[in-house]
Protein backbone atom coordinates (compact mmCIF):
# COMPACT_ATOMS: atom_id res chain seq x y z
CA UNK A 1 0.00 0.00 0.00
CA UNK A 2 2.90 2.34 -0.81
CA UNK A 3 3.14 4.88 -3.60
CA UNK A 4 4.20 3.79 -7.08
CA UNK A 5 7.38 5.89 -7.07
CA UNK A 6 8.97 3.71 -4.38
CA UNK A 7 9.58 6.54 -1.93
CA UNK A 8 8.32 4.52 1.07
CA UNK A 9 5.31 6.73 1.62
CA UNK A 10 1.88 5.27 2.13
CA UNK A 11 -0.54 5.60 -0.77
CA UNK A 12 -2.90 7.81 1.17
CA UNK A 13 -5.81 7.38 -1.22
CA UNK A 14 -5.68 3.62 -0.62
CA UNK A 15 -5.41 4.17 3.13
CA UNK A 16 -8.40 6.52 3.09
CA UNK A 17 -10.42 4.04 1.05
CA UNK A 18 -9.52 1.16 3.39
CA UNK A 19 -10.64 3.04 6.50
CA UNK A 20 -13.54 5.04 5.04
CA UNK A 21 -16.07 2.57 6.46
CA UNK A 22 -14.70 3.15 9.98
CA UNK A 23 -13.78 -0.49 10.70
CA UNK A 24 -12.61 -1.79 14.05
CA UNK A 25 -9.03 -3.05 14.27
CA UNK A 26 -7.36 -5.59 16.53
CA UNK A 27 -5.57 -4.02 19.47
CA UNK A 28 -1.96 -4.90 20.25
CA UNK A 29 -2.93 -7.25 23.07
CA UNK A 30 -6.09 -8.84 24.33
CA UNK A 31 -9.44 -9.05 22.62
CA UNK A 32 -10.51 -5.40 22.67
CA UNK A 33 -10.89 -3.57 19.38
CA UNK A 34 -9.81 -0.10 18.28
CA UNK A 35 -12.37 1.85 16.26
CA UNK A 36 -11.37 4.01 13.28
CA UNK A 37 -13.21 7.29 13.86
CA UNK A 38 -12.06 9.34 10.88
CA UNK A 39 -9.49 9.57 8.12
CA UNK A 40 -8.77 12.87 6.44
CA UNK A 41 -5.95 14.28 4.31
CA UNK A 42 -3.54 14.46 7.25
CA UNK A 43 -4.35 11.81 9.85
CA UNK A 44 -6.19 8.73 11.07
CA UNK A 45 -8.14 9.00 14.33
CA UNK A 46 -8.89 5.94 16.44
CA UNK A 47 -10.75 5.36 19.69
CA UNK A 48 -11.62 2.91 22.38
CA UNK A 49 -14.16 3.29 25.13
CA UNK A 50 -12.13 5.74 27.26
CA UNK A 51 -9.99 7.63 24.73
CA UNK A 52 -9.62 9.03 21.22
CA UNK A 53 -6.31 9.89 19.55
CA UNK A 54 -4.90 10.50 16.06
CA UNK A 55 -1.78 9.55 14.12
CA UNK A 56 -0.54 11.88 11.41
CA UNK A 57 0.23 10.84 7.88
CA UNK A 58 3.80 12.13 8.34
CA UNK A 59 4.29 10.01 11.47
CA UNK A 60 3.06 6.92 9.62
CA UNK A 61 5.44 7.62 6.71
CA UNK A 62 8.34 8.09 9.16
CA UNK A 63 7.52 4.78 10.84
CA UNK A 64 7.32 3.03 7.46
CA UNK A 65 10.76 4.35 6.47
CA UNK A 66 12.23 3.16 9.80
CA UNK A 67 10.62 -0.26 9.36
CA UNK A 68 11.86 -0.60 5.79
CA UNK A 69 15.37 0.46 6.85
CA UNK A 70 15.39 -2.37 9.39
CA UNK A 71 15.51 0.02 12.36
CA UNK A 72 12.18 -1.25 13.74
CA UNK A 73 11.22 -4.82 14.56
CA UNK A 74 8.23 -6.16 12.55
CA UNK A 75 6.58 -7.67 15.66
CA UNK A 76 3.85 -5.23 16.81
CA UNK A 77 4.85 -4.71 20.46
CA UNK A 78 8.57 -4.52 19.63
CA UNK A 79 7.76 -2.15 16.75
CA UNK A 80 5.80 0.17 19.09
CA UNK A 81 8.61 0.16 21.68
CA UNK A 82 11.22 0.83 19.00
CA UNK A 83 9.17 3.71 17.62
CA UNK A 84 8.73 5.07 21.15
CA UNK A 85 12.54 4.95 21.63
CA UNK A 86 13.00 6.72 18.28
CA UNK A 87 10.75 9.57 19.37
CA UNK A 88 12.38 9.76 22.83
CA UNK A 89 15.91 10.03 21.43
CA UNK A 90 15.56 10.94 17.76
CA UNK A 91 15.43 14.22 15.89
CA UNK A 92 12.06 15.22 17.35
CA UNK A 93 12.13 14.32 21.03
CA UNK A 94 8.74 13.65 22.60
CA UNK A 95 8.82 13.05 26.33
CA UNK A 96 5.12 13.04 27.14
CA UNK A 97 2.87 10.02 27.19
CA UNK A 98 1.55 9.26 23.73
CA UNK A 99 -0.47 6.50 22.13
CA UNK A 100 1.12 7.23 18.74
CA UNK A 101 3.58 4.31 18.62
CA UNK A 102 0.92 1.80 19.70
CA UNK A 103 -1.65 3.18 17.26
CA UNK A 104 0.91 3.14 14.45
CA UNK A 105 1.57 -0.53 15.27
CA UNK A 106 -2.19 -1.28 15.21
CA UNK A 107 -2.53 0.41 11.80
CA UNK A 108 0.59 -1.23 10.34
CA UNK A 109 -0.50 -4.67 11.56
CA UNK A 110 -3.87 -4.13 9.87
CA UNK A 111 -2.16 -2.98 6.65
CA UNK A 112 0.03 -6.09 6.67
CA UNK A 113 3.38 -4.45 7.42
CA UNK A 114 3.68 -6.21 10.79
CA UNK A 115 2.89 -9.66 12.05
CA UNK A 116 -0.59 -10.05 13.54
CA UNK A 117 -0.96 -8.62 17.05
Amino acid sequence: MTTQDGNDRLDWEQVRARYAGRPSLASLQGTSRVQVEEVDDDRICLSQRLWRDCVSRDDLDTALALLRDGRLDPRPMAFAEGLRRHYASGPRVETGCTRGPNLTAVIFADLGYLSSP
